[in-house]
């Protein structure tokens, strides 16, 4: 019993010891911003592929839902994106400084975009053409709204 113990107990050293290192890497600014760009592709690849299922009707229901799901994963993690030190001229951002000197609008922007990322999950599980598009162009008026105003 004590050696089952000590493995559950050296287990839950190890898995604090890796998710530190995890936190510490997360906050390099380089790999923040090339984090942060690849989860923004995947959104934005999300959505042409919606985009595609309702003006070529390219795909699936099924695929509809998936893709509505990433773009709300993608609003989720979104706020954990913008620490200070990722602006323009961090790598290949392309986030303008105004984020942090505006941070309550950019947050008030960043609850948009989950708001209309959840819109779409539920227009998605209908799967109903009108109210998936009306959607999906209600996540686009988020992205854009922000884009125009915080990035380069």
């Amino acid at each position: 019993m004590k050696r089952i113990q000590g493995l559950l107990i050296a287990g839950l050293v190890a898995a604090g010891v890796l998710s530190a290192g995890v936190a510490v890497a997360a906050q390099d600014p380089l790999a923040v911003v090339d984090a942060r760009k690849t989860e923004l592709k995947k959104a934005g690849g999300a959505m042409k592929a919606i985009g595609a299922f309702l003006k070529e009707g390219k795909g699936t229901v099924a695929d509809v839902q998936a893709g509505a799901a990433t773009i709300e994963g993608v609003s989720k993690a979104f706020p954990g994106w913008w620490p200070t030190g990722t602006a323009i001229g961090v790598g290949e951002s392309e986030a303008k400084p105004n984020i942090w000197e505006n941070m309550d609008d950019f947050k008030a922007k960043t609850v948009a975009f989950q708001t209309a990322s959840a819109e779409l999950v539920t227009a998605a599980a209908g799967g109903d053409k009108a109210a998936i598009g009306a959607a999906l162009g209600k996540v686009g008026g988020t992205c854009k709204g922000c884009h125009e105003t915080y990035r380069k």
